[in-house]
């Protein structure tokens, strides 16, 4: 026998949509790995947040110049 929360799982098998869940887990993975990475520290010009400030001035300027 199984349990009506598992028959109505089986209709529908996405948390929000088919689109979303994957923005949502990719999402929630940044958060926690940058959470984690807050508490334990990193060297200075290692964290998330100084690369992803170098790649987004990387990609600016060569957007500027054409590439």
């Amino acid at each position: 026998m199984v349990s009506p929360a598992v028959e109505s799982f089986k209709h529908y098998p996405y948390l929000i949509s088919k689109w979303l869940d994957p923005l949502f887990g990719i999402s929630i993975g940044v958060a926690a790995y940058y959470a984690y990475e807050k508490r334990a520290g990193r060297e200075a010009g290692h964290s998330l947040e100084e690369l992803l400030s170098r790649k987004w001035q990387r990609w600016q300027v060569s957007r500027k110049q054409g590439k």
